[in-house]
C-alpha cells in the first residue's frame, strides 16, 4: 500500500457521456454523472435533499458532458462543504473555482466561462487536498454578459503547464503536506519566517520569496542575505519541508529520540521504528526550472543551489544541487550523501557535468530556465537518483546506505524541496530562484 501526495489530476477525459444537468444533487445516485478515481461515494449529508457527492482521495472527480452554443458566456454553480474544485473544461482550457479555505458550512462556488468555438463542455468536481462534498449543481447562461471569467488553466495536452497564473501556489499544488521556510525576517531576529500547512493550502504568497510565476509555476527565491532557519544555519532558503501530518496540529513536527507520525523512516530501520513512523521509505518527483543563480561571491560558493533533499534528524542522506558558473551557458547537477554521524565521510557524486569551481561548460548540462525533472527514491538501504530532460534520462546514480547508519530506531526522515542558497559571501541582493511545475511524494507503510 502506498500513500501519494501531490497535485490532484484535475483534467477529465472527453469520454464522458453527454447529458444535461439531470440529477444535479445526486438524488438518483450516479445517474447522468461519470465518477472516476478512488475515494468517491454518494453521501447522506446534503445541502438540499438527501444526498451529495463525497470526494476523499487525490485523483477522485465526477463529471459530465453538456451542450453549449459557441461564443456564449455560461455560469456553473454548486454548493461545497469542506474543500474541492468546481470546474469546466472547454475548447482546450479549464476554468475553475475553489473555496479560499476548508469550509465548515455549505458554500456556493461559481464558474463563469466562455464557450469560445466549442459545442460541448465538461463540467466537474474534483478532490483538492482534503475531504469535500458537492451538491446542487446548476448550469445556465451567465446572468450578465460582462460577468468576470473564472480563473483559467491551459492543460498540458494543449501545450500549457496545467497550472493557473491567477492562483497562489497552494491552489495549484497540494501543499497541505508541507510547511515553508523563507528568508523573510520581519521581526529582525535573524531567523526566517515559517508558514505552516494550512497557511499554504489557504493561499499564502510572498511577492519576494514564494509566489506564482506568469506560467503558473511555483517560484522560490532566496537572496544571499536574509533570515535563516536557525542561528547555526549559514545560508538562506525558500524551501518546503514535508509534513505527513497534513495540518493535524495534534501531531508535533518532530519527536525527541525517534520518529513520529509526521516523519518517515527507511525500511531498513527496526520494525518498531517503522510502526511508530508516519510512513516507510519515500519517493519524491519534481519538474522544475532554475531561473537564476548567484554570480557574485567566493569561487567555491558562486552559482550553487540545493533543489531537493532527504533530511534526517541531524544529517542529510541526500542533498541535490544545481550549479551554473558565470562563464558557462549550462549548469551541472550533483548530489551529496552524508552518512549519520560516526559512520563515515560525506561523499559527492556528479550526475551531469562537474561540481568543480573551474568546471568547463557541460555539453549535456541544463541551462537556466530549462525545464528538467528529478526523482529521489529511497527504499531500505538503496538511494536512487535520476535526472531527466523531457523523456531523456540525463544522469543517474544509486548509493548503498547499508553502512551509513540510518538503520536505527532513533532517527527519522523528511523531504525538502525549493531553493536552499549555498552562497553567503556574495552581494546581499544577489539570489537564487527556481520554479516548480510538478512536486509529488509517495511513501510505503510498515509491514505487519
Amino acid at each position: 500500500m502506498r500513500k501519494t501526495l501531490g497535485l490532484a489530476a484535475l483534467l477529465l477525459s472527453s469520454e464522458l457521456c453527454a447529458n444535461e444537468l439531470v440529477n444535479p444533487g445526486f438524488e438518483q445516485g450516479w445517474e447522468g454523472w461519470q465518477p472516476q478515481g478512488e475515494g468517491l461515494s454518494i453521501s447522506d449529508k446534503a445541502y438540499t435533499g438527501k444526498h451529495s457527492v463525497k470526494l476523499t482521495k487525490p485523483g477522485s472527480y465526477v463529471g459530465r458532458l453538456v451542450s453549449v452554443t459557441p461564443d456564449t458566456r455560461y455560469q456553473l454553480t454548486a454548493r461545497v462543504l469542506g474543500a474541492g474544485t468546481l470546474g469546466v473544461k472547454v475548447d482546450g482550457q479549464m476554468y475553475f473555482d475553489q473555496p479560499e479555505r476548508k469550509t465548515r458550512d455549505w458554500e456556493e462556488l461559481s464558474v463563469v466561462f466562455d464557450s469560445q468555438g466549442a459545442t460541448q463542455a465538461i463540467v466537474f468536481a474534483s478532490y483538492a487536498g482534503t475531504e469535500g462534498r458537492f451538491d446542487d449543481f446548476s448550469f445556465s447562461l451567465a446572468e450578465h454578459a460582462g460577468a468576470p471569467l473564472a480563473a483559467a488553466i491551459q492543460p498540458k495536452s494543449e501545450g500549457g503547464t496545467g497550472l493557473s497564473p491567477d492562483l497562489p501556489p497552494g491552489r495549484n499544488f497540494d501543499l497541505l503536506g508541507w510547511y515553508l521556510s523563507t528568508p523573510r525576517d520581519d521581526d529582525g531576529d535573524g531567523i526566517g519566517d515559517i508558514y505552516y500547512e494550512w497557511e499554504l493550502a489557504n493561499g499564502f504568497e510572498d511577492e519576494l520569496y514564494f509566489f506564482t510565476r506568469w506560467d503558473g509555476g511555483m517560484t522560490f527565491r532566496a537572496p544571499n542575505k536574509g533570515g535563516r532557519t536557525s542561528a547555526n544555519t549559514k545560508f538562506t532558503r525558500s524551501e518546503l519541508r514535508g509534513m505527513l501530518r497534513r495540518g493535524d496540529k495534534s501531531i508535533k513536527t518532530k519527536a525527541t529520540g525517534g520518529p513520529n507520525k509526521n516523519n518517515w523512516v527507511f525500511s531498513s530501520a527496526p520494525p518498531r521504528a517503522q510502526r511508530i513512523a508516519g510512513a516507510v521509505d519515500g519517493r519524491m518527483e519534481a519538474t522544475l526550472a532554475v531561473n537564476y543563480v548567484t554570480v557574485t561571491g567566493a569561487p567555491n560558493q558562486v552559482g550553487r543551489v540545493i533543489i531537493g533533499q532527504i533530511h534526517a534528524d541531524k544529517d542529510e542522506p541526500i542533498r541535490l544541487y544545481y550549479r551554473k558558473l558565470p562563464n558557462n551557458t549550462r549548469g551541472s547537477v550533483y548530489m551529496a550523501h552524508e552518512p549519520s554521524r560516526g559512520h563515515g565521510d560525506e561523499i559527492f557524486i556528479d550526475l551531469i557535468g562537474s561540481r568543480k569551481d573551474n568546471a568547463e561548460d557541460p555539453a549535456n548540462g541544463i541551462a537556466l530556465d530549462e525545464k528538467f525533472s528529478y526523482v529521489i527514491d529511497a527504499k531500505g538501504n538503496s538511494l536512487r537518483v535520476e535526472i531527466y530532460v523531457g523523456d531523456e534520462l540525463r544522469g543517474q546514480t544509486e548509493v548503498d546506505m547499508s553502512q551509513s547508519g540510518y538503520d536505527v530506531s532513533d532517527d527519522y526522515m523528511y523531504f525538502k524541496a525549493g531553493v536552499y542558497n549555498q552562497n553567503n559571501t556574495g552581494n546581499a541582493d544577489d539570489f537564487v530562484q527556481a520554479t516548480f511545475y510538478r512536486l509529488e511524494t509517495s511513501h510505503g507503510t510498515a509491514q505487519p
